[in-house]
């Protein structure tokens, strides 16, 4: 039998219907409302109080409710939480409504769509990303509707679930949208569990398709937009889905940039994350990474866009050129960098106000902050005048001050206004002249009130008569119980109290409706004035928006130029010689990191003639992976467009950078130690080209000491012969360092060591030549092994030497010619006399019985002189 709910609860229901995958905000008065299973979820996750109400026939259903003027923050906690939120408003005035008032859902709020400000991190974008697959074309389109940022990319070929994996690497969105089967859903699944764990995944399962084919022309220009139908699909889908949540035009979504990975040095999730370029191993936070170091910006803009140029350095020498000459006037006119650092301080992040003021959600104080940031751009452009270099010449042209918008806004908006804008006291004295009058009366009420309440006290003889007001009595005159006898008889009792009686009068009545009427009035007034100025500022969101992204580049360019100076930065030279030279280069982290000890600088020459290949060879904790992350780091930074700690460098951009290291188990997906090695390898064989720069750190480690050191010989051979990158190649099997003297192009490094007796300094510094010595049990002791351990370790490292020596292996190596070479003697497995006999065996003239028969006799004799009988 069907439950008849009341009225509201039935309407409840109905729009609930519609949102079944959402926890639904029902606006009831002040307060939203949730009710059966979102009201028993809300009440566990942000641990408020679940009640119940009536709901029909004597049947009480469960609910909870929050504030509306406190809701940003329990919808955050709960988007937080991985949930999705969303928000039905009343849509018709109550006064006027005919029964029920009527209420629609005017937004969904989803990770990839909050703009609550407290939820979004100032340097740092929120991406909501879309994946599509057609024709085996794999399409991302991702959005940052904060700042109004939209990007597309198309992966094709058998790389290209790992290649849009990379991408999401870069990326970190809060929500990814997934359309239709992809081929390689279970890689990506995998990968956000493991790389990206706070990414809400939706499916997107019944989109409009007439109107996302139509969206896409709405917002971009024709010549922006995708070359492929797939593409251009999967755009259209982002923004079918950003319309159906957000609700809204979205007309600051108006501009569409392809991610052209030929224009950019390509690193992959690996690398970025080995790396550390803006995202620690740790935790995923920013300490200890390159961004950390780096990043003097002054604005939330800024920030972010730093980031991205840490993860998209440039392959194009004359663009590089560009941000290295602009850096350079910078640190060369100190005067003008100062000053614009001062300025840069009074920007707020306008680039996200501005989406707030299209969304509808900016307030007041939105409007005094913008006002501020363009307060100072013509101060800017003045400083920017008396610059040269391209980049700043073409910032201070092209930026434009905003004068009308900053001069409204001063004009109207009072400079400390409320967060509200329903409540009044937003618009300043003198912008309007009915609001001036209105405000008059509001304010020369307070005196009438104190003059009447004198009045009364007089002709009454009541000293203890007050007169006061509230939301639900409106105004009234309160008579304590032991004066009720001198009330006068044009006093008419309107409330009743435990101590006291409630009075109107109708001069008391005809003040009220006046004030209140006055008080009603202003709000309405000074709320429809600033919807004004809000749509007089969305007409020019697009202008704005090109703006802030001007002052995003200034920011970062003043970002490096700061931290060039600071930290004894150099500019790098580069050549076309295909060439990395780099003289006392240091390691932009651990330099900083360092309290109290000199950083060891180190030089690194890597060519195609002679030094293709460094294999570097020493003990652990003596400096080998820091070099060798150094040497990327600082190409990572050249190609960005900053210095970098250097004495000198000439460098020759590089189209990727690959990197293993410090490979650790997975196992969460299985993969132990050696398997992540290996896979990370394969990667690298596959995709690496002689203009690539490959960081090898102990391939081989995890396996046994002669598969180890095969596979790692074969890796550097066919790196040699097929790949010709530019390599560093670190390893502990230093019985590799032989392979520089049957190759022209691979060269011997080691980490210096001094000896003192039993004692080892580790100097840090890479010297030419191979180590003999791995130092082991040396780290053991200063790991502080017990001493027992120490010496039985060094007694067994003795008698395996020794061992060795009566019996080294074997292990072929190439030289560039191709030919195979023994590089060490073959262990003995028979006795000189069965060689002997073996030799002079003369195979074809034998018969097969004849062939058995010396067979079985030289394993017998074999045996005899093995011991083995």
């Amino acid at each position: 039998m069907a439950t008849n709910y009341t009225p509201m609860l039935e309407q409840y229901r109905e729009v609930k219907s519609k949102h079944s995958n959402e926890i639904l905000f029902f606006r009831l008065g002040d307060f939203y409302e949730m009710f059966f299973e979102d009201a028993e979820v809300a009440s566990r996750e942000l641990e408020i109080t679940l009640t119940s109400r009536e709901g029909g026939n004597n049947l009480r259903v469960p609910m909870c409710g929050v504030p509306y003027h406190a809701a940003d923050n329990y919808i955050s906690r709960l988007i937080n939480k991985g949930y999705k939120v969303a928000i039905c408003e009343q849509v018709e005035d109550p006064k006027q409504a005919k029964g029920i008032v009527r209420r629609e859902v005017i937004k969904i709020v989803t990770p990839g769509t909050i703009l609550t400000e407290a939820s979004l991190p100032d340097k740092a974008n929120n991406y909501l990303v879309l994946l599509y697959e057609e024709d085996d074309e794999l399409c991302l389109a991702a959005t940052d509707i904060s700042t109004g940022e939209c990007i597309w990319a198309v992966f094709a070929g058998n790389s290209r679930t790992n290649n849009v994996c990379d991408q999401i690497y870069r990326l970190l969105p809060a929500e990814l949208v997934i359309l239709g089967k992809l081929e390689g859903i279970a890689v990506i699944t995998s990968f956000l569990a493991h790389r990206v764990p706070v990414c809400a995944v939706t499916n997107l399962s019944d989109a409009d398709t007439n109107l996302a084919a139509e969206l896409p022309y709405k917002h971009f220009a024709e010549e922006e937009l995708p070359g492929t139908p797939a593409a251009q699909a999967a755009v259209g889908y982002l923004l079918y889905y950003l319309h159906y949540t957000l609700k809204s035009p979205l007309t600051h979504i108006n501009k569409l940039t392809k991610i052209n990975t030929q224009d950019y040095l390509v690193l992959d999730a690996s690398t970025l994350r080995n790396l550390e370029v803006t995202r620690n191993m740790h935790d995923g936070g920013r300490k200890g990474t390159l961004l950390s170091i780096v990043d003097f910006t002054k604005t939330a803009m800024g920030g972010r866009l730093l980031k991205k140029w840490l993860e998209f350095p440039l392959l194009n020498p004359i663009a590089i050129t560009k941000r290295q000459d602009a850096i350079a006037e910078l640190l060369d006119k100190r005067v003008v960098r100062e000053t614009l650092k001062e300025l840069l301080d009074n920007i707020y992040d306008f680039e996200r106000i501005l989406t707030r003021v299209e969304l509808g959600s900016a307030n007041a104080r939105d409007l005094a902050a913008l006002k501020t940031s363009l307060a100072v751009l013509p101060d800017i452009k003045v400083q920017l005048q008396e610059c040269q270099s391209q980049l700043l010449a073409d910032i201070g042209m092209t930026t434009k001050t905003h004068v009308d918008v900053a001069n409204m806004i001063e004009a109207a908006i009072i400079d400390n206004p409320s967060f509200s804008i329903r409540e009044g006291g937003i618009i300043r004295t003198g912008y309007n002249l009915e609001l001036d009058e209105l405000r008059s009366i509001a304010r020369d009420s307070k005196q009438w009130i104190q003059e009447l309440e004198t009045r009364e006290r007089e002709s009454t003889g009541i000293k203890s008569l007050k007169i006061g007001y509230n939301k639900v009595f409106g105004y009234y005159i309160e008579i304590t119980h032991a004066n009720t006898g001198a009330v006068p008889p044009n006093y008419v009792r309107k409330q009743t109290l435990v101590n006291a009686e409630r009075y109107i009068t109708p001069e008391l009545k005809d003040f009220e409706t006046k004030v209140l009427g006055a008080q009603e009035k202003i709000i309405n007034i000074e709320y429809q004035l600033f919807t004004v100025i809000r749509e007089y500022i969305k007409e020019r969101i697009g202008q704005i928006q090109h703006t802030a992204r001007k002052i995003a580049q200034l920011d970062v360019l003043l970002s490096l130029s700061e931290a060039a100076e600071r930290y004894n930065y150099v500019r790098p030279i580069l050549n076309q010689n295909r060439e990395l030279i780099i003289k006392d280069g240091r390691h932009p982290v651990v330099e900083r990191l360092l309290h109290g000890e000199m950083f060891v600088p180190n030089d690194t020459e890597l060519n195609h003639r002679d030094s293709e290949i460094l294999i570097i060879t020493g003990p652990n904790m003596a400096g080998k992976s820091t070099y060798m992350r150094q040497v990327a780091l600082l190409t990572i930074m050249a190609q960005t467009g900053s210095f970098i700690p250097v004495r000198e460098a000439s460098i020759c951009p590089v189209d990727r950078i690959f990197t293993r290291v410090g490979a650790s188990d997975d196992l969460a997906t299985g993969q132990s130690t050696f398997m992540v090695e290996m896979n990370e390898a394969a990667q690298i064989i596959k995709y690496a080209s002689a203009n690539s720069l490959i960081i090898l750190d102990e391939i081989g480690r995890g396996t046994s000491t002669f598969d180890g050191m095969s596979i790692a010989r074969a890796v550097v051979e066919y790196i040699k012969d097929k790949v010709k990158a530019k390599t560093l190649f670190a390893t502990h099997y230093h019985e590799l360092t032989d392979m520089a003297e049957n190759s022209k192009v691979i060269k011997n490094y080691s980490v210096a060591v001094k000896e003192r007796g039993n004692d080892v300094v580790f100097l840090r510094r890479i010297v030419p030549g191979g180590a003999d010595k791995s130092y082991g049990i040396h780290v053991a002791q200063l790991a502080g092994l017990p001493k027992r351990i120490i010496e039985r370790a060094q007694q067994i490292l003795t008698e395996l030497e020794q061992n060795k020596a009566a019996t080294p292996a074997a292990i072929t190596s190439t030289n560039d010619c191709g030919v195979g070479q023994t590089t060490t003697s073959a262990i003995s497995l028979f006795g000189s006399s069965v060689i002997n006999e073996l030799l002079s065996v003369d195979i074809m003239t034998l018969t097969p019985i004849e062939a058995l028969n010396t067979l079985y006799r030289l394993q017998n004799q074999a045996r005899e002189e093995n011991g083995s009988l």
